[in-house]
């Protein structure tokens, strides 16, 4: 099926045909086609012309580029540049919010203050039936118009500047972690258990791996001489945006979303003896057994089982991401080696978003607090 956006359409003759503007004429776009006998062959035509030297980019007739036009050449434009998923992301975001409303729209008409109300009435009405859209949905999608708008300024067209348009406020999803009480039952039965989901939950719960990257994680990948883990790739499933594939998603195996995420994790000793006693040859995967990988999906369907199952309170995979986290600072882990353990850019993150001081913890503090009229036993000197 053709994108909606890119003009690209399917013939009743059966070919394909793609359209593009040449250049402008008495403040009119002019526009040629290419055609081909798939829909990947006109899309791949249209963009070696859109590069053509003697397309003649427009003058005053600017003003009448459509939202629809720019943003199909933004996406283009980085499709190369970005991760396979993260293009996906924009595209979804182009494709399912932005056209349905902005279709049709020159972008020099489009100032701050038409953004604004459109962003009021995306929070008021803009998601299914009508209903409100989350706040963090509103902000992705003023982040990729920012950016839409941005490129195309940076090419001569006459885009707004909504640099002043500020996001929605976002309030933050508290998040679970394990209780205590939890967490030494969880343990007791991942330790006598044998099974490669068990070996997932052990891991995450020492070393604050996502579980995209667990999934990705090889025998290969852990250096048993030194007790490291070389966290190198990533498991994730993505829409399948090739029109003439049967599939609308599928699953991939890359580099993990940052440059801080690819790091080297020490394992305490218990867990390299633990793992070597189960080790396989380089190439199994470890939640799998096999040479195949499993996905995120997949093995959070097999973690709630395995919770269900021992009847251990239900909490997301990712608690056991903020579970590690908070032990290491209830531990005395300092937040630079936390933050670089697990994989993030900036030690404010860590602290902000995933470390949940306990009561126990919260108590222990305030204990530390005494009067000064107070001696060591307690009494008033």
């Amino acid at each position: 099926m053709p994108r909606k956006g890119e003009n690209i359409y399917k013939r009743r003759d059966g070919r394909w045909e793609a359209r593009y503007i040449h250049h402008y004429e008495n403040d009119r776009p002019k526009y040629r086609y290419v055609y081909g006998v798939s829909y990947s062959e006109v899309k791949s035509k249209r963009e070696v012309r859109l590069r053509a030297p003697d397309r003649v980019g427009p003058t005053e007739a600017k003003k009448a580029c459509p939202f629809e036009f720019l943003a199909a050449l933004w996406l283009e434009n980085i499709r190369l540049s970005v991760k396979e998923s993260t293009f996906t992301r924009y595209h979804r975001v182009v494709d399912r919010y932005l056209l349905p409303r902005l279709e049709g729209q020159p972008v020099a008409k489009m100032d701050q203050r038409y953004l604004s109300d459109l962003t009021g009435r995306l929070l008021r009405e803009g998601g299914v039936k009508g209903g409100p859209l989350a706040p963090k949905t509103v902000a992705d999608m003023l982040c990729v118009l920012k950016a839409i708008f941005r490129y195309g300024a940076e090419n001569g067209l006459p885009c707004p500047d909504i640099s002043g348009l500020k996001p929605p406020q976002n309030s933050p999803k508290r998040v679970s972690y394990l209780a205590e009480k939890d967490r030494q039952k969880l343990e007791q039965m991942l330790f006598d258990s044998e099974d490669t989901t068990s070996l997932g939950i052990i891991f995450t719960l020492f070393t604050g791996v996502r579980i995209g990257e667990l999934c990705g994680l090889r025998w290969g990948d852990i250096d048993f001489e030194e007790n490291t883990v070389h966290i190198v790739r990533t498991v994730e499933r993505i829409a399948d945006l090739d029109p003439d594939s049967p599939r609308r998603t599928k699953v991939i195996v890359g580099k993990p979303k940052t440059e801080s995420a690819c790091r080297v994790i020490p394992l305490p000793s218990f867990l390299a003896e633990f793992l070597q006693a189960r080790r396989q040859s380089s190439e199994i995967y470890l939640l799998t057994g096999t040479d195949r990988c499993t996905e995120p999906h997949q093995y959070y369907i097999r973690y709630r089982k395995f919770l269900k199952r021992h009847q251990i309170d239900a909490c997301t995979f990712h608690a056991l991401r903020h579970s590690f986290a908070t032990g290491c600072i209830e531990q005395g882990f300092d937040t630079k080696s936390l933050a670089e353990i697990l994989g993030h850019a900036s030690v404010s993150t860590t602290l902000a978003i995933y470390v949940h001081p306990s009561l126990r913890q919260k108590r222990m503090q305030m204990e530390r607090l005494r009067p000064a009229c107070l001696n060591a036993a307690g009494k008033t000197r």
